[in-house]
C-alpha cells in the first residue's frame, strides 16, 4: 500500500480502519476506530521484543510505539506476570501523550531519557 499523504503538508494521513459493523459504535464518545496500518507499520508492532524507532517527526514512530505496546499489552502480558513496559523519549510532553494514549497501567513506565539517566547513576 502507498502512504497517502496530507494534501496540505509532506506528513502521512492518518488512516482508520472502520466498517460496516462500527456504524453504530460511532456515535459513543468513548469509540476509537482502530487506525490503519501500513505493512512496514505492522511489522514494527508485530516484532518480538525491544524496539528502537528512529525518523524524522511525522514520519508515524509515535503510532508505532502506541500500537506496539498495546499489542504487547494483549498478547504478553496475559500468560507473563513478568511483563513489562518501558517507554522512553526526550520530552515529557511525549511522555504524557503516549501514557494517555496507551493507558494507565501497573506494568508500564513512561520516562524522559535524561530522568532515565540521572536514576541509573544515582
Amino acid at each position: 500500500m502507498d502512504v497517502k499523504l496530507d494534501p496540505y503538508g509532506n506528513v502521512p494521513l492518518k488512516l482508520y480502519d472502520v466498517s460496516f459493523d462500527n456504524v453504530n459504535d460511532i456515535v459513543d464518545e468513548s469509540w476509537t476506530p482502530q487506525m490503519h496500518l501500513t505493512e512496514e507499520e505492522r511489522v514494527v508492532v508485530e516484532t518480538k521484543g525491544t524496539v528502537l524507532l528512529l525518523g524524522r517527526s511525522g514520519t508515524g514512530k509515535t503510532v508505532c510505539i502506541i500500537n506496539k505496546m498495546e499489542y504487547d499489552r494483549e498478547t504478553k502480558s496475559r500468560n507473563n506476570p513478568d511483563f513489562s513496559q518501558l517507554f522512553v523519549a526526550r520530552s515529557r510532553q511525549l511522555c504524557r501523550y503516549v501514557q494517555d494514549a496507551v493507558g494507565k497501567n501497573e506494568k508500564s513506565s513512561y520516562t524522559t531519557f535524561d530522568s532515565l539517566v540521572n536514576r541509573i547513576e544515582a
